[in-house]
Order: structure tokens, then C-alpha cells, then sequence
């Protein structure tokens, strides 16, 4: 199955709406769509797992990573998901106390709009 993968920017937090699986065939998709957003200086983002139906450790990594990259870049990465198949896994590996986990896109934005958005400057 392919993965469907829509991105939007409100209020400066990037939102990317990911429908199907995310496996180690179509994680790329997901990884993609992240550095897009984190290049273009929006670090704040939203992945929307609402419409996921499984994630593997692929999609793991690649959200572990881009959450290590949007708080480097001053701004955080928070998930939105309902679904007891995909909160088992989180739970399971202990990332649910790693992510800001929302149950609702609305809950996720409001939050979001707080991270801090300016890039912190460069060490020397």
C-alpha cells in the first residue's frame, strides 16, 4: 500500500497529514516532506497520523530523527494520533514520553504555536 502525504504551513507550524502505512518502503515519503519543512526554516511541526493505519521502526526513526532536527532548529515536532494499534507501539517503545502527543490536529496547532520559532544561534 502507498502512503498519502499532504503538507500544509498555518500559522508558521508545518502540517504534514499522513493517510496509509509508513513502512521502510514509504518512510522516505514521510523523511522527505520533514526536511523540505526543516530547510525551509519552519520548525515547528505537526505529523497527523490520524489516517495511519501502521508505522514500522522505520517511521520511527524517521520521526525520532526529525524531532531531534526541529528542536536543534529551535522548534519541536508533535504528533496527532487516536488509534490503539498506533499508541501501543508508543507506548511499547517508550516514545510517547519523548513526543507531545495530541489526540486532535486543533490540540496539536495550539500547542504548537508556543514552541519557540526562532532558530537559535550557531555555537562557535
Amino acid at each position: 500500500m502507498d502512503v498519502q502525504l499532504k503538507t500544509r504551513t498555518v500559522d508558521g507550524v508545518s502540517i504534514l497529514e499522513v493517510a496509509g502505512e509508513l513502512d521502510i518502503y514509504t518512510s522516505p515519503k514521510l523523511k522527505s516532506a520533514i526536511q523540505n519543512a526543516l530547510t525551509s526554516g519552519r520548525a515547528r511541526l505537526v505529523v497527523n497520523l490520524l489516517r495511519t493505519t501502521y508505522l514500522d521502526s522505520t517511521a520511527l526513526s524517521v520521526l525520532t530523527t526529525a524531532q531531534k532536527q526541529a528542536r536543534e532548529a529551535g522548534g519541536n515536532l508533535g504528533l496527532v494520533f487516536d488509534q490503539p494499534q498506533i499508541e501501543k507501539i508508543f507506548t511499547i517503545t517508550g516514545l510517547q514520553r519523548v513526543f507531545p502527543i495530541f489526540r486532535t490536529e486543533t490540540d496539536a496547532m495550539n500547542e504548537a504555536r508556543s514552541w519557540i520559532a526562532a532558530v537559535p544561534p550557531k555555537r562557535k
